[in-house]
């Protein structure tokens, strides 16, 4: 299981990723900016108009970026992952539901479809939408410091654990 803090959601500065049970950085992950604008509003906003993300490798190789399409349209994202041949992989994350009683969406990856799942105050999981397989699990806690916790279940995607990671943060992360 890999675990990071969050100590404030307007902070630009990297934020580790440690293996829970080795204690080694596995990677950093910050929040990002297109410009001083869009910083100053999400400063007004306490940090709820903006949720654009970087991840990195533990060699500090930025493999994983997603942009908020639109401050107003909530959670509408383009994401860009990188795969360590170096090949792209482009997504987007659109949430349609107006109604919230849990955390919903599906996605597409390598012509697969994935969903995304997250019911209040459990662990949110993304599932294979054909199998139901469960692959990947993300928690965070309510305090602050935010502590978040992710975890690969299914071994065989482990190159795209940042990429998980990241879709789960871009789109959970308030």
């Amino acid at each position: 299981m890999y675990k990071y803090k969050i100590y404030n959601k307007l902070s630009t500065s990297l934020s580790k990723i440690i293996n829970d049970d080795t204690e080694h950085i596995v990677g950093y992950i910050k929040k990002d900016y297109s410009n001083i604008f869009t910083r100053l509003i999400d400063l007004i906003g306490d940090g709820k108009f903006f949720n654009s993300v970087k991840v990195y490798t533990k060699n500090n190789d930025l493999v994983f970026i997603s942009k908020q399409r639109n401050p107003f349209k909530y959670r509408n994202f383009t994401i860009k992952f990188t795969d360590k041949n170096n090949e792209s992989i482009n997504l987007q994350i659109n949430d349609k539901h107006w109604f919230k009683i849990s955390e919903y969406t599906t996605f597409a990856i390598l012509n697969t479809e994935y969903v995304l799942h997250k019911n209040i105050g459990d662990w949110a999981y993304i599932t294979n939408k054909e199998t139901g397989n469960k692959l990947a699990r993300w928690k965070n806690s309510l305090t602050s410091p935010t502590s978040n916790y992710f975890e690969m279940l299914d071994q065989s995607l482990n190159d795209y654990e940042l990429l998980f990671l990241g879709i789960f943060h871009t789109y959970l992360y308030e």
